[in-house]
């Protein structure tokens, strides 16, 4: 046997390492190098893609409670669920930008769990400023329509791997109000 190979199986627990030594299946493994390698293969199966991961895909928005100052975005996601117990979720953190600059970052919290084996919708709601959006973004301004990109990441506690981000993105236009539109919108939702 070679002076490493020795030094190996002393640092696994093992003691005996000469003819006449009892079969690998008698010997004692050293629990911390067990519970390193352990780690290891279980960083790298949800790394490397061995475990299937949580999918999160943004299906739709709607525009909510808008008013001259703002308006709510309402994102539905759904969220699947590949395990075989329920997925406990905590929050979306969301970035919106338009033409790349930036306008509005955040966090949405959620309580609730996607069902083992299934799939469930939620609703993000993001609220927009429309005069922070003005200032943030070149050529925004009442009844234009500007191009955004919602940035979003979705975060779950995964079984016996812990807390994971899902990402996720959409693209859209949103239209800024005039004070005129606004007003004829009202009508209309009277009639």
């Amino acid at each position: 046997m070679t002076p490493m190979a020795r030094e190996i199986l002393q640092l696994s627990g093992t003691s005996k390492t000469e003819k006449g030594d009892p079969p690998m299946t008698d010997r004692v493994v050293n629990p911390y190098l067990a519970a390193i390698a352990m780690a290891a293969l279980l960083a790298c199966a949800t790394g490397c893609g061995m475990i299937e991961k949580p999918s999160a895909h943004i299906t739709g928005v709607k525009m909510q409670d808008i008013s001259l100052t703002e308006a709510t975005m309402l994102f539905d996601v759904e969220v699947g669920n590949p395990y075989s117990v329920p997925l406990p979720m905590s929050n979306v953190d969301y970035a919106l930008s338009s033409q790349d600059q930036s306008f509005l970052t955040g966090l949405a919290n959620l309580q609730g769990t996607v069902p083992a084996g299934g799939s469930k919708t939620i609703g993000v709601p993001v609220r927009i400023n429309y005069l922070r959006l003005i200032n943030a973004v070149q050529g925004a301004r009442p009844g234009a329509t500007i191009p955004y990109k919602a940035d979003m990441g979705l975060s779950v506690e995964v079984p016996a791997v812990g807390p994971v981000r899902v990402p996720m993105s959409k693209r859209g236009e949103l239209s800024i109000p005039t004070a005129s539109g606004l007003l004829e919108r009202l009508k209309d939702q009277v009639k």
